[in-house]
């Protein structure tokens, strides 16, 4: 299996973009393949979905996002590396 592992810079705080990952994120259609189910322990999201698990750690200014993608996952990689940059990018505008 790959791993899918980055960091993005938000500029916000954990609160801002932790609200942001709930309104928004946590919600679309296109989101649910990879978090499914999800649970927040502190500032980490826990995620689990048909493309792969992982965790989403929220720190002062930026997101570290380490997920394990299934076989599933690993073919829609580079799809899903962009969508995600995509959606995390948006936090910070």
């Amino acid at each position: 299996m790959a791993r899918l592992s980055f960091t993005i810079e938000t500029g916000k705080s954990v609160p801002e973009m932790k609200s942001y990952i709930d309104t928004r994120l946590l919600s679309r259609p296109e989101s649910r393949m990879l978090l499914t189910h999800h649970h927040w322990n502190g500032n980490v999201l826990h995620a689990k979905g048909t493309l792969g698990e992982g965790t989403i750690t929220l720190e002062h200014q930026r997101i570290v996002i380490d997920i394990e993608l299934t076989a599933f996952g690993e073919i829609a990689r580079s799809q899903i590396q962009r969508t995600l940059e995509r959606e995390f990018t948006q936090i910070g505008r």
